[in-house]
């Protein structure tokens, strides 16, 4: 089992540096490149959301990655201490609606909730955690 943490400021000019963190997670576990990008589009939809919605005028969230990676499964956690947030309590947008009938936001949450085999979210010591796991196909 391999298993990586990092922590960063949560705001947008990071994101780069979160996913060469992740990438080298990656290619240092060999793991699926095609999983990868897979991780780095979740990565990529939560982290902004953290940087967008969770910082105030007073101060920047901090954010932790951790990755695990088994021979079964690769899970990436990402946790904040911005305001408690459950971002799986957001109802599932109406993809088939019109486009000037859609509500804004939700949209990547769905994104990574359709991408991922499970999502699950904890608000644990002051920091929300959102859990996300992929399977890793057995040949």
């Amino acid at each position: 089992m391999k298993t990586a943490h990092w922590q960063l400021p949560g705001d947008a000019e990071q994101l780069p540096a979160a996913i060469a963190f992740l990438q080298g997670f990656w290619e240092e576990a060999e793991l699926p490149m095609a999983l990868g990008f897979t991780f780095e589009l979740a990565l990529e939809e939560v982290f902004l959301n953290v940087a967008l919605h969770g910082a105030d005028s007073s101060r920047v969230p901090s954010v932790e990655l951790a990755v695990t990676a088994s021979d079964t499964e690769v899970v990436l956690v990402v946790a904040d201490d911005a305001r408690p947030f459950d971002p799986l309590t957001l109802a599932t947008p109406d993809i088939g609606a019109a486009l000037e009938d859609r509500t804004i936001g939700g949209l990547g949450v769905h994104l990574v909730r359709q991408m991922m085999d499970t999502v699950s979210y904890t608000y644990e010591a002051g920091h929300n955690r959102l859990r996300m796991t992929k399977h890793l196909s057995q040949s």
